[in-house]
Formats: structure tokens, C-alpha cells, sequence
């Protein structure tokens, strides 16, 4: 079934980051790339003629002590770690110990009062962390330190994912949005682990370890899980949403969540509290230049106001607008609900090749075009770092120039910088 893992022996190590699937006619192959040479290390003989590959995602690949584990999903949700207490009317109980039939106090907030709703399904599974990907998505668990939020919440260390949301003030907002690297922070030390989930009838506001925090929402992925218990419940995917089935809205606003987040690291600095994480170091430097599908690089030949102008040789007919990239999320703070990459906002495109001009706009019209962040303005468009730009027809045997209007760039995290320079010396 979908969501199982496959465990395979095998007498190599590997790093998570040199493991990856793909595609090869009727057959998912799982590779290893070392040097930048890719090798298949297993072949699943007719995966895409499976149900499993019409409907849901090739699944994850990952290493752990002497074997391959494919099947898991690098995709946490949200969800307890063991030694979470959720409270029920006889008490706080271990969220690994809750099964099918037991009974959890619930948090009725819209007429503050407490009810008891009995849990209806009750599921577990693994993580291994993937460290090559930002900490918000390589599965660390979050950390939130007795006391973090208020006196005596929690009232223990707490440990969930990155994205299991916290109730305040008639809203969930997701842990990740409040880690401030003191009093809430990833958990590095922890790189494999089992998390927990349970589901009541309808999603709740419950309490665990003190806090205020939800019940699992069925949003699609109730079959990377398995059942938790001695009592197990046959129930297909509810596919449930937040708009129309949470038990409290979602609050990912700035506004909302940014005074949060103020409060707890205020908390945490007057705890004299040390920081888990060196404080982000930003950079202008846009590093701006283009690559040809050859690989070539050109560096811009001049700077004219605000458009960087390069000289493009004969032949070429597309090339990769490449700069550094940062997400808001990491440059502004976690409290920023925008974890797309930003690169340079780019206004007009003027090619001058021959004796005329031309203007590209494809950046400004084609909506799917690859390495473009959304089209939000009729004039302006973002790159996600490594945008490609068609060049049109082009004129036979001539350079050209390219002038490219930069209306905004930076700043940008500089471990950012240097992965990117990185990725592009392997």
C-alpha cells in the first residue's frame, strides 16, 4: 500500500542527499549520485502501470542503518513525537499510548468550554531528516522549551513538526512560523525519529504538554501513516481542507502571527535563554549573470541606471537568467508566511541585434514559463533564481545585446550564496 515503507538491505552506505527515483518507461529506478555520476542502485520492475503511480507521488528514498528505505514520505505533515501528553478527562496521556475509542478533552473555543470527543483513528510513522533541504522542510522536529509560550506553557519540552500548528486567539498558526532559535527551535540533534498523530470526528483544539494545538486534519495523507494501536479503523482518505473542515481558522498573516512571535522571543531573551542557531548574515550581492544551454556563462558587459546589459553571441537562442535567491521566510523571518525563492525582479527585456530592437515580454505573458515566480504584476515578474528567457528570432552570424531592467534584487541570505556557488562548482 502507498504510504508503506520497503526496507532493502544493503551493504553500501549512502548520504540521503545522493538518493533520488525517477522514471524509465513502466519502471521506477533508484539511483545514487556520487561525483556527479548517477548510478541505479534498484529497479521496480512496472511501478507505473501501479494504481499507486496514477494517483499519488513517487515516493521518497532515504538510508538508514544498513538498509534503503523506500516508501517514506519526506513530507512530516503535522504530528506529535513521542512523549507528547495529550490531555483527556482522566488525566494527560502519551500520544504513542492513545488509541481508537479513548477519549480526549477538547478545547470548544467559539463557547469556551471544554468537551470530550473520542478519538477515531490514531496513526504513526518514521522520519528521517534530510539535512541538503532548509530546516522548515528537512523534517528536524521543532523544540519549544517549557515555558516558551507562557508561564508553565508548555509545561515541558515539546516536540512536534514544523508543520503542526499551535492555537492562539481563535487561530492555529503552524510551529515553524515562531521558531526564533531560542526558547523554539529545530532540533538538530534529533535525525530519525517516530511521530504520531490522532483524529477526532470532527478536527479540535486539544491540549498537549500545556499548549493549545490541534487533532489531525485528513488533508490526503492519512496513508503515509500507519495505524497506532490495537484497534485498527478501515477509513479511506476524508481528503478535508482548512478552508471547510478545520476546527479554527488558519492565521499565517504577518500581522497576525509576527506579534506571536515577537512575545515569545521577548520571553526568551529575558530567560537569558542561549541561542540554537547563528543569527542570519544578508548580502546585496546579487552575483547576476546568464548561462547558455551549453553552459556557458556570461558576465553582464555593463551597467546602465537600472539595467545590466550582456553581450550575447551568435547561435544562442535562450539563455538562464541566474542570481542568488533567498526566501522571505529566512531574510525577513519565520513569522513571514513566503518560502518561495527570490531572486531579481525583472522589468523589461530589450534584445538589440543588427540594425534594430526588439522588446521580449514572454516573462510578462507566458505564466508557466520555468524558473519565474508567480505573474503578479502586468510589468514586472521575479525570478526564482534561474529563470530561462527565449531570445526570439535571431539574426544570422550577429552578437547582440541584451539589456535587462533590474528593479529590485536582494537582500539575500548569504549561506544561501555560498550553496548556490557551490552547486555550480560541482
Amino acid at each position: 500500500m502507498y504510504g508503506d515503507q520497503i526496507k532493502i538491505a544493503s551493504s553500501t552506505s549512502y548520504s540521503d542527499d545522493t538518493l533520488s527515483t525517477a522514471v524509465s518507461g513502466d519502471d521506477l529506478l533508484i539511483q545514487s549520485t556520487v561525483d556527479g555520476k548517477t548510478t541505479t542502485v534498484v529497479t521496480i520492475k512496472g511501478y507505473a502501470t501501479s494504481s499507486a503511480a496514477n494517483v499519488e507521488p513517487a515516493p521518497t528514498v532515504t538510508y538508514s542503518d544498513g538498509y534503503i528505505l523506500f516508501g517514506e514520505q519526506s513530507d512530516t505533515g503535522a504530528c506529535f513525537l513521542a512523549g507528547s501528553m495529550v490531555r483527556t478527562p482522566d488525566g494527560d496521556v502519551a500520544v504513542e499510548d492513545l488509541q481508537i475509542g479513548d477519549q480526549v478533552t477538547a478545547f470548544d473555543w467559539q463557547n469556551n468550554a471544554e468537551v470530550t470527543r473520542p478519538v477515531v483513528w490514531a496513526g504513526k510513522a518514521h522520519c528521517n531528516v534530510r539535512p541538503h533541504l532548509p530546516d522548515d522542510e528537512a523534517g528536524y522536529p521543532i523544540r519549544l522549551l517549557k515555558n516558551a509560550i507562557a508561564d508553565g506553557v508548555p509545561y515541558k519540552d515539546m516536540l512536534i513538526t514544523a508543520e503542526h500548528c499551535l492555537f492562539f486567539d481563535g487561530k492555529f498558526v503552524p510551529a515553524r512560523m515562531l521558531v526564533n532559535g531560542r526558547s523554539i527551535f529545530y532540533d538538530k540533534a534529533i535525525t530519525s525519529y517516530e511521530y504520531y498523530h490522532i483524529e477526532t470526528e470532527q478536527h479540535s483544539v486539544i491540549t498537549a504538554d500545556g499548549m493549545l494545538t490541534e487533532s489531525y486534519l485528513d488533508t490526503g495523507n492519512r496513508r503515509s501513516f500507519h495505524q497506532n494501536g490495537s484497534v485498527v479503523a478501515f477509513t479511506p482518505s476524508r481528503n478535508l481542507n482548512w478552508d471547510e473542515n478545520a476546527g479554527a481558522p488558519l492565521g499565517v498573516s504577518r500581522e497576525f502571527v509576527e506579534p506571536l512571535f515577537r512575545q515569545a522571543e521577548t520571553r526568551a531573551e529575558q530567560a537569558a535563554l542561549a541561542s540554537h542557531e547563528a543569527a542570519p548574515v544578508l548580502t546585496e550581492e546579487a552575483d547576476l549573470h546568464l548561462e547558455t544551454d551549453n553552459g556557458m556563462v556570461i558576465r553582464p558587459a555593463r551597467n546602465a541606471s537600472d539595467r545590466v546589459v550582456f553581450m550575447i553571441p551568435t547561435g544562442v537562442k535562450s539563455v538562464r537568467i541566474v542570481s542568488n535567491a533567498s526566501r522571505p521566510s529566512d531574510v525577513v523571518g519565520p513569522f513571514v508566511d513566503d518560502r518561495r525563492y527570490f531572486g531579481v525582479a525583472v522589468g523589461e527585456i530589450t534584445m538589440f541585434e543588427g540594425r534594430g530592437s526588439q522588446n521580449l515580454k514572454v516573462h510578462l505573458t507566458d505564466k508557466e514559463l520555468a524558473g519565474w515566480n508567480t505573474l503578479e504584476w502586468e510589468d514586472t515578474r521575479w525570478t526564482s533564481g534561474n529563470a530561462l528567457l527565449p531570445l526570439g528570432e535571431r539574426h544570422p552570424n550577429s552578437v547582440a545585446l541584451l539589456a535587462i531592467q533590474i528593479k529590485k534584487a536582494g537582500p539575500y541570505l548569504l549561506e544561501d550564496t555560498l550553496t548556490n556557488d557551490l552547486a555550480r562548482t560541482a
